[in-house]
């Protein structure tokens, strides 16, 4: 199933990598969303905070060397924005230390993260912002004939300016911070679709020669939580906090910041874009209903879904549709809005 770019057109449906995630997640839960374009009346207040702080890291990040808005000054104001939107202050269950757990207010957890953020990476000027935040947009083909768009939101483009290699960085906010929490890194279909058919709309437009590559994905991983009030010092690169006395503590919090580089290359290129396109014809036969949809409970897909509680009442034979009805909103996947939203 060997797709191609192709001519354009403006008729085609569109793919893209949350799409895939929730059809994989639950094929019943893809079809009230996706199909019945249904979703709750807030999001989930992770997914919401995750939106909030790539939006304060996109004014920061700007085209060029110098940083743009302050990060945490951004938070606040986008934070403000989803308050009027949402008529509600939520906020996140995060760790203390990775051992206990508290709830934080979103808007002083953001913009204390954000400047925490600042006061470990600076301006951090060793970076040449080449884009921020671009959506694209790339056609498939199959058997020469236009079949479809996969779309997405590719968080950056960063030029190193010593030895100017460039970068793909992704953000990702997390609970904690641990090598085990990103083995999965190397196979991500969101980073897999910006290796790919990002990679093609860069060199499209030219960010990107026809034959220059990309040293890789840089994964600029932040933990939820809010700083460490002592003081600190630098030592070797490393951030270490302080007794009174300022003297090393021995007690170091768990990391707050990791960057971490996951290198792809033109083979991955081609494994991520064979697998969306098989997603893609998965897609079409539940449409069709050549493949029957099932439900795929279990606990590491029900305590989290938007659509539990409509599922057990479908299990159990009850009004599920009049409990929808109630409690979810139509909504269009794949306006700019929700594109960039969902990323």
């Amino acid at each position: 199933m060997a797709g191609k770019r192709g001519a354009r057109t403006n008729d085609l449906p569109m793919l893209r990598t949350s799409e895939r995630t929730t059809l994989k997640k639950c094929e019943w839960l893809w079809d009230r969303t996706y199909n019945d374009r249904l979703k709750p009346y807030s999001d989930a207040p992770a997914l919401r905070f995750g939106s909030l702080v790539h939006r304060a890291l996109a004014a920061w990040y700007v085209p060029g060397v110098k940083r743009g808005t302050h990060p945490a000054v951004a938070f606040e104001e986008e934070y403000e924005k989803d308050q009027r939107e949402n008529e509600e202050i939520f906020g996140l269950r995060v760790g203390n230390g990775d051992v206990d757990e508290k709830w934080e207010n979103a808007r002083e957890l953001g913009i204390a993260m954000m400047n925490n953020y600042v006061d470990e990476y600076g301006n951090d000027d060793r970076w040449e912002v080449l884009a921020t935040e671009m959506p694209f947009k790339v056609l498939i083909s199959r058997d020469g004939k236009p079949w479809f768009y996969y779309t997405g939101i590719i968080d950056g483009l960063w030029r190193h300016r010593s030895d100017k290699k460039i970068w793909i960085p992704d953000h990702k906010t997390t609970s904690g911070i641990g090598g085990k929490n990103w083995s999965h890194l190397v196979l991500d279909d969101q980073a897999g679709s910006y290796w790919s058919f990002g990679v093609d709309y860069l060199r499209a437009k030219k960010l990107l020669g026809p034959r220059q590559r990309l040293a890789g994905m840089l994964y600029n991983i932040m933990r939820k939580a809010m700083p460490d009030e002592r003081a600190s010092k630098f030592v070797n690169g490393k951030r270490l906090y302080l007794n009174k006395d300022g003297s090393i503590s021995q007690k170091q919090p768990s990391p707050y910041f990791k960057r971490m580089p996951i290198f792809r290359d033109e083979h991955d290129r081609g494994e991520a874009m064979a697998r969306a396109e098989v997603d893609f014809a998965r897609i079409e036969m539940f449409k069709s209903g050549e493949l029957p949809m099932t439900k795929n409970p279990g606990m590491f897909t029900c305590p989290m879904c938007s659509m539990r509680d409509a599922c057990e009442l479908h299990e159990t034979g009850n009004d599920y549709l009049g409990f929808l009805k109630q409690t979810t909103q139509q909504w269009a996947p794949y306006s700019e809005h929700e594109i960039y939203e969902g990323r």
